[in-house]
């Protein structure tokens, strides 16, 4: 191993970083960032003077990871981001997952398939390729970017809930064993030996739940107004999705449009999610008569109605909307114990 740098100055230093980021576990990817390619900074010395018998400057970014990040307790994500911090010479191709080694899995072309000319072959071959997302490209690393927010949010909020849980549980258990505290400082002054040490012990974890419920409050404020932020959020999102995605669960109004609107689901899809009889669909709701007693099916005059209501105010002036969007916006608020958006009609907008 090279003389020229002072190994032990290196260790402490990697060790102090490593103790900081413990300390950030709940905490965002971007905010332990820094730490990490501090660390990067102090253990490539190590790597490069021969400090890690056998390991090499490619061994660098796995390293980190595996036998310092993950063996700390350090959650991270082994994602682009956190590859994104290391250069090319720092890390194996072979595990990055930005390399065409991971990123694309070509299988090969049948003898059946081949035609005998290399370029068309090849393309061929190119369209049967597993790509796992375009490289440097926006949208892709956005939609990365948003998983990986989510992750971690999701992360903070189970660990958050499940500390909340543990301390609010013990110190109402607590407190049910203990109503006055005079009491109980009377009994542990009073006890000797193993009780009093057992006493104490309960007291301080008591202590230490009462200020971890105090430190999740003080540090999420005050949730009325948080609350119901979230909820038009997730209102606005699940109104959406649901006209994405139309494998969602449809509301009571939508079972009455899809009696009144002559839609392209199958028959006995339709009968499923409406629980009805498949001959009533076949004969009293989809034709515009009965096909066999020759009766005129009434409902599909009010298709139009119902798709497009109007409006006319006492000085004559016309307002159309749709009363299927809207009421289908104010289910999902409902849901959500939100007061439903009044109706607003407008002719023209102001930019």
């Amino acid at each position: 191993m090279s003389e020229s740098i002072n190994a032990e100055e290196y260790i402490k230093t990697q060790k102090d970083i490593l103790n900081q980021l413990s300390s950030l576990e709940n905490k965002s990817f971007e905010t332990k960032k820094s730490y990490i390619v501090r660390l990067k900074e102090v253990t490539r010395p190590l790597l490069e003077s021969g400090y890690y018998d056998g390991l090499k400057l490619n061994d660098l970014c796995s390293f980190i990871y595996d036998d310092l990040l993950k063996k700390h307790g350090v959650t991270v994500s082994r994602n682009d981001a956190f590859y994104a911090l290391f250069d090319e010479t720092e890390k194996h191709s072979e595990k990055n997952p930005l390399s065409t080694k991971k990123r694309l899995k070509i299988s090969s072309l049948p003898l059946d398939k081949q035609t005998g000319n290399t370029v068309i072959d090849k393309l061929k071959q190119y369209a049967r390729a597993e790509v796992r997302e375009p490289h440097e490209y926006g949208v892709s690393n956005y939609l990365k970017l948003i998983l990986d927010v989510s992750n971690q949010t999701t992360k903070q909020a189970e660990s958050l809930l499940s500390k909340l849980g543990k301390a609010y549980f013990y110190v109402e258990q607590f407190e049910k064993q203990f109503s006055d505290m005079k009491i109980l400082e009377i009994e542990i002054a009073d006890s000797t030996g193993k009780k009093k040490k057992d006493l104490e012990s309960c007291f301080t974890h008591y202590q230490h739940c009462k200020q971890s419920i105090v430190d999740i409050e003080s540090g999420i404020g005050k949730t009325e107004n948080k609350i119901t932020d979230l909820k038009e959020t997730l209102s606005e999102q699940r109104h959406i999705s649901k006209q994405l995605d139309e494998r969602n669960k449809i509301t009571f109004l939508e079972k009455w449009n899809a009696i009144v609107a002559n839609i392209s689901l199958g028959v006995s899809a339709v009968a499923k999610k409406l629980g009805v009889n498949k001959k009533h669909l076949t004969n009293n709701v989809r034709p515009a008569q009965n096909p066999v007693t020759q009766v005129e099916n009434m409902h599909h005059k009010y298709i139009d109605w119902f798709k497009a209501i109007k409006i006319v105010t006492p000085n004559g002036e016309e307002f159309i909307f749709d009363a299927k969007d809207y009421f289908d916006e104010q289910i999902e608020r409902g849901k959500l114990q939100l007061p439903f958006k009044p109706l607003v009609l407008s002719n023209s907008k102001i930019e």
